[in-house]
């Protein structure tokens, strides 16, 4: 196994955005741009990130097209089949389905933060124009506690400063870790 694929998913404002443009600051300061198909991302050496990170306000795969989903498992397979070991970070609700997770055995987890603090990053959203209707936001707490719960998908509790510098750490530890 070449390719370890490590996945944030979970509900808009809980944080995996965030996480994603630090751990970029970590591992990927000399990145470039790649494109496989529809597929787009950043790599650093052996660290790849897949989606969109142009500085808009839903970075991640919320920028890739809806149908990118061959083109991405199709490019995990190319670094899988590789001589060297790679990273790839995937964030958000784009390819968070069964059928990537499986097929990219990846390392799931979900970021979550207690309601209050969904709600004051929600509002902070809509003041800056970037609000989501509560139907919005109850189909990806649906489709978000529905991969819990059939994947065991675990939880990563980021309500916090303290609790994204944990998070950074550990996801960083495990890139590097894995690339030794």
């Amino acid at each position: 196994m070449n390719a370890k694929t490590i996945y944030l998913g979970g509900v808009p404002a809980s944080g995996k955005s965030t996480l994603f443009r630090r751990i970029r600051g970590e591992l990927f300061s000399h990145a470039t741009a790649f494109k496989h198909g529809l597929c787009r991302g950043v790599e650093c050496g052996p660290y790849k990130m897949i989606g969109v990170f142009d500085g808009r306000a839903f970075e991640g795969t919320d920028g890739l097209s809806m149908c990118v989903i061959d083109d991405a498992l199709d490019y995990v397979a190319g670094l899988e089949r590789g001589g060297h070991r790679a990273v790839v970070f995937v964030e958000g609700d784009r390819l968070f389905c069964e059928r990537f997770l499986r097929e990219t055995r990846a390392e799931a987890f979900i970021v979550e933060a207690y309601q209050r603090v969904l709600d004051q990053r929600r509002r902070q959203r809509a003041a800056n124009g970037c609000g989501q209707t509560d139907t919005f936001l109850q189909s990806k707490r649906t489709k978000v506690d529905n991969l819990r719960r059939k994947l065991g998908i675990r939880t990563a509790w980021n309500n916090t400063p303290a609790d994204q510098d944990r998070l950074v750490r550990f996801f960083v530890r495990k890139a590097m870790e894995w690339t030794e």
